[in-house]
Parts: structure tokens; C-alpha cells; sequence
């Protein structure tokens, strides 16, 4: 008789176009490990539909479902209840505005359907809700296991009670293979081609940014450091790739300032292009998964001291794959002039943002994410008992 292959149903509110890679590599990973793989997503809100970077799944492991948004989109209900069932594993955000969220947390914590955490752990944002981040707390313990972004996550979630035993740290990642290869075939005479086609000279230096266009970005601080940058290195310019909320604000900066160049939203082979075109990746604001853009494209990050980077800079090494001065354009300013004025240090710099591609790669966060899984996957459901759970909570 053949075995049945296990389940495992991630829930996702929507598809952003660099988790595609990831899934589509973890579905073929699994598959080959004996286990299937399902991934619930709905259509983008409206407010992330300005962003321009989401996409849809193969349907032989994507599932869309449709979307109740209440109380101005800041709750989300996901009608997945027969994927949920048919799952051997549940993995869910560690954010409580999914209230499907409500419904297996109790569950996991009866040991009556195993779930998953998948998560940053602390939430460092200023509008976070005081309430909500206590209850988050409380209940990172429900769960059979935790899928940590990264290691700084794993230490956080061991901090406040999580077993060791029960986390794995995926080192959140993207494509980097991708994008260094699109970087590498892209030939000497195709980068001046395609800097002429923008209007840069074929030798100026060039700074990128790549990301969403909002406030925790920083935009007009990049904007104020760049004409600082152009003080000093006069032929200077600027691309800005991306979409968002402020992208009429820079589309007016940029119609002001030909030397910046405004070239939207891009993904793939033409991000990689861009990219390939720099000399310094610019991001003073809310650093996030671009840091691996950076580094795929042998590009040092240039970055500023915040309290609200995301996980993904611990990637960052000071004087190894990047720089970091204080949040102020000035002093911004000056570290990129000194460093496109170097040379040598820029190469250095260069060098280390590209091994650090290799170091927290698609292929590496693949890995970790199936290991978890099928480690998850092999232990039995214990059976819950009032007493187990009071030695649980009375730990934290």
C-alpha cells in the first residue's frame, strides 16, 4: 500500500515577487523528501497593490482564496479551513491581525493540529500596540515550532521561553544566485549601453536605491544627502527603483533634478541590471531584504544607526560589506564621497558584500526552512495536560 505523503499548508496574505524563488525551491525540496507542500495566499490590499510586487503561484502548490479585510484592513480572515485540515503542519505569520491565527493557536496548544510560527520575533516599529505585542508575547509558546528569520530572532524567541530545540533560524533571504548571475553576464559594453540609455556617463560613479518608497525608507533624506554627495563629486548621480506611497514626491524630485533617475518598480533581470550599473547601494532608512540586493550585486551597503532596521542587518558587518554613520545627511554624505573617492576600500567593500551573497543565499534558507519542517514533521503529538502547560507559562 503506498504511504500517504505528509502536508504542509503555509499561510501567506499575499505573494510578494521575491518569495516565488523561495517557494517554488522549497515545494521542489520537499516533494523529493517525500512531503507535499501547499501555500494559501489572497490578492493584495490596495495599498500594497502601489508597490507593484506582487505575483501569483504555480497551482500545483499556490492556493488563492479570497480576503475579508475589516476595521480598515488592519484585520485579515482567510477562509482556509480544508487546507488547515488536511495539513499535518500548519505555518502561520506571527502577527495577530490574522484571525485564522485565533483558531489554530488554541489548537496547537490542545496538541490537537500542529502549527508553526514563521516570524521576526520582537516588533520594533513605533506604532506598535502595546496590547497586541503583549499578547504576541504570551503566546510564542503555542506553537510546535518557530521558523526564525534570523539568528538574532532565535536568541529573542530563547530569551522569552521558546525552547531551542523547537526553533530554526532560516536566515531570511532572496534570489542572490539570480541576481549575481544577471550581474556577472551582463557585459562591459551592455553596462554602458544601458547607462547611456538612462543618460550617465559611462565612468561617473553611482549610487542605487531599491525598495519601497515610503516614509520608513527615507527618501527625502536620500534625496538631501545626494545633493551633499554632489558637492563634493559633482558628477554624482542617482537611480531610484521602486513603488509606493511617496512616488510622486520623487517623480518631482526627479523631474527637478536630472540626475536623478526615476525608473520605478523592477524585479528580476532588469533590477539586476541596475544594479549591475552602481557603485553604492544607498539605503539611510529602514533597512530590510534589499541588504541582499546589495550584496548579491557586490555592492557595499551605505546605511544609518536606527532603532527600527529589520532583522536582516545583522547580515551587516561595518567595514566589511558596507558602512553606517549617524541619521544625518551630512555625515551621510561625506562617508559615500570619501568611499566612491577610494578606490581601493570601495573594492574591499565590494568584495565583502559579494561573499556575504554567499553566505545567506536562497539555496541556504531553502535548506533550513525543509530541515525544520521535517524535524517538525517527525516528532509525535504529545498529549496536552493542564499540568504541562501550567510549567510552560509559569516559565515565561
Amino acid at each position: 500500500m503506498k504511504k500517504l505523503m505528509k502536508r504542509v499548508l503555509i499561510i501567506e496574505e499575499q505573494i510578494k515577487r521575491y518569495r516565488r524563488p523561495f517557494y517554488q525551491r522549497l515545494h521542489n525540496e520537499l516533494c523529493h523528501a517525500g512531503v507535499q507542500l501547499r501555500v494559501v495566499y489572497s490578492s493584495p490590499a490596495p495599498c500594497e497593490t502601489l508597490k507593484q510586487d506582487n505575483c501569483e503561484l504555480p497551482r500545483e502548490f499556490g492556493v488563492r482564496i479570497e480576503a475579508h479585510r475589516i476595521w480598515n484592513e488592519r484585520l485579515l480572515f482567510q477562509p482556509a479551513f480544508r487546507e488547515v485540515v488536511a495539513a499535518d503542519l500548519v505555518v502561520i505569520d506571527h502577527a495577530n491581525r490574522f484571525l485564522l491565527n485565533h483558531l489554530l493557536l488554541p489548537l496547537s496548544l490542545l496538541r490537537l493540529k500542529k502549527a508553526a510560527f514563521w516570524g521576526l520575533g520582537e516588533n520594533i516599529q513605533a506604532d506598535r500596540s502595546r496590547f497586541s505585542e503583549w499578547y504576541k508575547e504570551r503566546t510564542l509558546n503555542w506553537v510546535d515550532w518557530w521558523f526564525a528569520y534570523t539568528e538574532g530572532t532565535a536568541r529573542y524567541l530563547q530569551e522569552h521561553g521558546v525552547p531551542a530545540e523547537k526553533i530554526t533560524a532560516v536566515q531570511n533571504s532572496v534570489d542572490t544566485r539570480g541576481i549575481q548571475i544577471s550581474v556577472k553576464n551582463l557585459s562591459p559594453n551592455a553596462r554602458t549601453a544601458l547607462r547611456a540609455k538612462l543618460g550617465i556617463g559611462p565612468s561617473v560613479p553611482v549610487g542605487i536605491f531599491v525598495g519601497i518608497l515610503h516614509k520608513v525608507k527615507s527618501i527625502p533624506f536620500l534625496i538631501k544627502a545626494a545633493e551633499n554627495i554632489r558637492r563634493t563629486i559633482p558628477e554624482f548621480e542617482l537611480i531610484v527603483a521602486g513603488g509606493g506611497p511617496d512616488e510622486e514626491e520623487i517623480k518631482q524630485d526627479a523631474s527637478q533634478r536630472p540626475w536623478i533617475h526615476f525608473v520605478g518598480p523592477k524585479f528580476g533581470e532588469r533590477k539586476s541590471q541596475l544594479l549591475a550599473i552602481s557603485d553604492v547601494f544607498l539605503l539611510p532608512g529602514r533597512v530590510g531584504l534589499a541588504i541582499l540586493d546589495s550584496f548579491a550585486a557586490g555592492l557595499p551597503l551605505v546605511a544609518t544607526r536606527l532603532p527600527i532596521h529589520g532583522p536582516e542587518m545583522e547580515y551587516f558587518e561595518e567595514g566589511r560589506n558596507g558602512l553606517m554613520t549617524a541619521p544625518d545627511p551630512e555625515a551621510y554624505a561625506q562617508a559615500v564621497a570619501i568611499l566612491l573617492s577610494d578606490p581601493t576600500e570601495l573594492q574591499l567593500l565590494r568584495e565583502g558584500a559579494a561573499k556575504s551573497a554567499e553566505k545567506y543565499s536562497m539555496e541556504v534558507m531553502v535548506e533550513n526552512f525543509k530541515k525544520g519542517i521535517m524535524q517538525c514533521l517527525s516528532q509525535p503529538k504529545w498529549q496536552w495536560s493542564p499540568l504541562r502547560w501550567r510549567r510552560e507559562h509559569s516559565a515565561q
